[in-house]
């Protein structure tokens, strides 16, 4: 969404013409300090810096796909790329290996575009048989030649049962509105979907700017989704497996020194994904 349009959709509800957003009354709102970015989450700097090893190895993992990987530079659509700014290098870097190293046997994404396409990539690739399924409304980017299953809708309308299938090794990749209200799709992500999966599930979510903040430039998207998902990681449920945005800016030389830092990352891209693996058991039965 551009910053004209989330304009447009304010000046709609604020008109009664349809609802499209939020408005919070709050009376203290004038003593919240103005959003912008902060120093780092501390809990969060000291936890990604103990796992600094672990996100080493993803990017150790990635040299063994190198001629793979050198295959898709100049590629066209529908087949991924570098050049765009959506799911930048080491986003699709990494998202690019966990397939290929997890071997996964289903994946569900919640959120469709150039994630989807690297992720169906990765999956031509290692030629294991994993089942794809994109959850989006209205794609933004073509993907239907991807042999993938689609399901046209919103995600809160789609059956919690869909994501009953997953197992350990299976794959949630998560790029939602990134809008934590009850009944949003964040909320159902993270309060109906990830309690009831099991032990060993891979989750992914993308634009987490963690233990940094969200950029002063995304300010009028009104994201609220970080916060919450930094809960989960003192929760002692899950454990980080990657960070895009602490490798990018406190792991600069092993990302220069290793493939990363011969692929292409266009100038003011966000490196912005997460990746956890869930380590305890659901919390609540799957429906039938």
């Amino acid at each position: 969404m551009s910053e004209q349009r989330a304009r447009r959709f304010a000046l709609s509800t604020a008109l009664g013409f349809g609802k499209r957003g939020y408005f919070i009354p709050y009376r203290y709102a004038e003593q919240v300090e103005a959003v912008k970015p902060k120093g780092p989450h501390p809990a969060a700097e000291a936890l990604f810096q103990a796992m600094e090893p672990v996100f080493g190895a993803v990017l150790d993992a990635a040299a063994d796909y190198r001629d793979d990987l050198a295959r898709l530079a100049g590629a066209r659509p529908p087949a991924p790329r570098w050049s765009q700014d959506w799911f930048p290098r080491l986003d699709a870097l990494a998202a690019y290996t966990m397939v290929r190293a997890a071997r996964p046997r289903r994946i569900i994404e919640i959120g469709s575009g150039h994630s989807t396409r690297f992720i169906a990539q990765a999956l031509k690739d290692d030629g294991h048989g994993a089942e794809m399924t994109a959850i989006d409304p209205e794609p933004r980017a073509a993907i239907d030649e991807l042999g993938i299953r689609l399901i046209r809708k919103p995600m809160q309308s789609v059956p919690l049962k869909e994501f009953a299938a997953l197992e350990a090794g299976d794959m949630l990749v998560v790029d939602s509105s990134h809008i934590l209200m009850p009944g949003s799709d964040v909320d159902v992500v993270l309060n109906r979907i990830l309690p009831m999966l099991p032990r060993g599930v891979l989750v992914h979510f993308h634009d987490i700017f963690l233990p940094d903040g969200y950029p002063q430039s995304w300010a009028w998207r009104g994201y609220n989704e970080q916060p919450a998902v930094a809960a989960l990681l003192f929760t002692g449920g899950y454990k980080p497996l990657f960070a895009s945005r602490y490798v990018a800016t406190r792991m600069t030389g092993r990302v220069q020194n290793g493939i990363a830092g011969g692929l292409p990352l266009l100038e003011g891209a966000y490196e912005s994904s997460l990746w956890l693996e869930k380590l305890v058991d659901a919390a609540v039965a799957p429906p039938e």
